[in-house]
Order: structure tokens, then sequence, then C-alpha cells
């Protein structure tokens, strides 16, 4: 396994240029993923008819935020790709309505003692996409700066940026969730990544037509947080109770959309994050969030997981808003060692 990831640099003036950079210096990561995602597919229905159906998503994309289709061309050209390719590793979701596994811990910590705002998750999928994850830095001449972090080709997972924002992301099944055209996560994802601020990206959030559901929790480093449980038809929104969230791919204002959970010894991640939290109370600070990560109770299906030879924890990343401050590590916590990011 590679020790580090490869940060991509993103200087260029406009989004098609900044893509040619993203995929001349990520080919490799892209090859891998692009690679990955074909044999994800297999032989049904084929990666002819993917890509074929994968021009649905970019006429979709256009409409939403098209500045985003540029950027994935510019992606295709640097990296040798088709722009349709380039867009099944953004749609890969919502073209297929992958079988749901437990995925990803997310939370959020406001310490009222120290002034500082935290946004932290745990990334689970499977290891061999640590093979293809990169992270993107953003500097744009306008001022405009960001780091994020993504499989390659993607246009972003989970980030942060200099106007104080910060999103992470995960997956969640509902019962009317079903393969079929809209924007892609992906695409919601690098619009609330750009947003100036937190009501930007909460609008960007609620406005958007879905046919997979995901949890999108933001935060920013003036004290705003929300977890919103989006699904086919509508946006559950969910506040800090005692200065924090936890979260762990559940429905909790609806809890009946909830399908194909298992919940090995019991163990809710999400309310795990809360109660390792409220123990840790006003000592919490980036390091003690990333002992939090480490943990393993109920393990295999734990915060910090492994719970096959094909699904694990394959990053994490946490970020101190109020200084500015990101970190990440690639592969389990338990194994791996945090790297500062700054903006």
């Amino acid at each position: 396994m590679k020790k580090e990831m490869k940060v991509v640099e993103l200087t260029a003036p406009t989004y098609y240029e900044r893509g040619v950079q993203y995929g001349e210096q990520a080919k490799e990561e892209i090859d891998i993923s692009v690679a990955f995602y074909q044999r994800k597919f297999g032989d049904f229905p084929g990666w002819e008819k993917i890509t074929e159906f994968a021009k649905e998503f970019v006429n979709a994309s256009k409409d939403f935020f098209p500045e985003a289709v540029e950027e994935m061309q510019g992606i295709a050209d640097g990296s040798g790709h088709t722009v349709e390719e380039i867009m099944v590793v953004n749609a890969r979701y919502e073209i297929s309505n992958f079988d749901w596994k437990p995925e990803c811990s997310t939370g959020v910590y406001r310490n009222k003692t120290t002034g500082k705002n935290y946004i932290f998750k745990n990334c689970d999928l499977g290891p061999e996409v640590k093979k293809h994850l990169v992270i993107l830095h953003v500097v744009r001449p306008d001022g405009f700066r960001a780091i994020g972090i993504t499989e390659a080709g993607q246009l972003v997972r989970d980030g942060y940026n200099n106007c104080g924002l910060g999103m992470v992301n995960s997956a969640m099944l509902e019962i009317t969730d079903h393969a079929g055209v809209a924007v892609p996560g992906t695409v919601v994802r690098k619009k609330v990544w750009e947003s100036r601020t937190f009501a930007e990206a909460a609008d960007i959030t609620r406005s958007v037509f879905r046919t997979t559901s995901t949890n999108m929790l933001l935060a920013d480093k003036y004290g705003n947080a929300t977890d919103f449980e989006c699904y086919p038809g509508g946006t559950d929104e969910v506040g800090c109770v005692c200065e924090m969230i936890g979260t762990g791919n559940r429905f909790t204002v609806h809890p009946e959309k909830n399908r194909g959970r298992v919940i090995l010894d019991g163990i809710d991640r999400g309310l795990r994050l809360k109660e390792l939290m409220t123990e840790a109370g006003d000592s919490i600070d980036e390091f003690k969030i990333m002992e939090i990560l480490k943990d393993e109770k109920g393990y295999p299906q734990s915060i910090n997981s492994k719970m096959s030879a094909s699904w694990e924890t394959v990053y994490s990343i946490i970020v101190n808003m109020t200084d500015d401050k990101v970190y990440i590590c690639l592969g389990r916590p338990s194994e791996g060692e945090y790297k500062e990011y700054t903006l």
C-alpha cells in the first residue's frame, strides 16, 4: 500500500484548465480509478453501455453546474480518457445503485471552552480504493482556496475551504432509492465545497433532486452545523445536541426509512461517536479526535472498521476549522499516520 496520497495542485484560472491540471498530475491514479470501475460494472451491463448511459448524467450536470462539466472535460483531456468515462467515476452510485454496505462515520464537535470547531470522518470502502485516492489543493487566482480528498477523477468527496466551510459525506439507503439519472453526488459536493457561506451550502444541499440517498454533514468555523439526511423526495435536518453531531449511515429523523442495516454487536457508530465525545468533553482537540477515530468497539463494524477483506476504513479526515488545519490519514487510523495540510 502507498504510504501517502498524491497532492494535486489546481491553480489555473478556469475550470477547464484546472481539470487539465488534475488529469495530467493524477493520470496514473485516474487510470487505476477508471479500471476499477470497469471491473466493478463487469460484464453487465458492460462498459460500452455504461459510458453511453453516462451522457445523460453529463446533460443533467450541465443544467445544475455547467462549470463542473467543464472541469470533468479537462480531467478527461488531461488524463487521456473520455468525459463519459470520467462521468462514470463520478456518477458510479447513481448509475448503478450499488448494494449498500455499512460505511463511514462522521461527526462535528464545537468546543465552547476553547472556541474551536471540528468536523471529521472515517471513510469506509473497499481497500483497493486506497490505490487511487488523491488530495486536491485548490488555489484559484480569485483568492479561493480549498483542500479536498476523493477518488481520482471525481470532483471531490470531502473537504474544507478558506471561507471556513467544511463538508463530509456518507452513503445512506432508503426504500425508494433507485438507479437513474440525477445530478451526481460528486457534482453536488463540488458546488457545496465552493460555497462562500454555510447558508449557501445548505440551500444547495436542500435543492437537489436525488435518485439515491446520502448524508451530507456541513459545518463552519463560526459554529454553524447541520446534518442533512437526504433521500429521493426529501431532506431531513439534524442540528447539534450538546455541541455535537455523530452519524453512522442511519436515518435518525425517520428511522423507518432504514433498510439493510445490520448492526453487529449492537453498535451504532453515530451513537458511539457521541458517547466518546461526551466522555472527552472539553479536552477535545484534533489529537483527541484522532484517538476517537481509532475506536474499535463493536469490531469489525466499528468506527475504525475492517469488516472484511473487501471493506475497511480507507482514510480519515479531521478539520480544525477555527485554525484552518486539515489532517488526513491514509488507511485505518490505528495503522496509519495523520498528515497536516494547510490551505
